[in-house]
């Protein structure tokens, strides 16, 4: 892996903070920064998939309650679940 040298400006008060925890875990400024900005790059990506997800939960849930609606006064009088119901032991007395 290639590296660049690059300059950063930061308080004075993360900079001492930085020293200090890098002289009690014996590792350099540059390994302490790109390992956590190699994990916060990660936890944002994680953030932004667990949105994506929540917000495909939300929109199934949203296609789940169309369906119910439309469904929910078949000719018989009966719900979609018991249509299906009769339905699948109709199927299954065939058998």
């Amino acid at each position: 892996m290639s590296t660049k040298r690059i300059n950063i400006t930061i308080p004075e008060e993360n900079l001492d903070q930085i020293n200090k925890f890098c002289t009690e875990e014996k590792i350099n400024k540059s390994k302490l920064i790109r390992e956590a900005t190699a994990q916060y790059i990660a936890s944002l990506k994680e953030l932004k998939e667990e949105e994506q997800r929540r917000k495909n939960i939300e929109r199934a849930i949203k296609i789940q309650d169309r369906i119910r609606a439309k469904s929910k006064n078949f000719p018989s009088g009966k719900s979609a679940v018991e249509e299906i119901r009769e339905w699948r032991d109709r199927n299954l007395k065939k058998k």
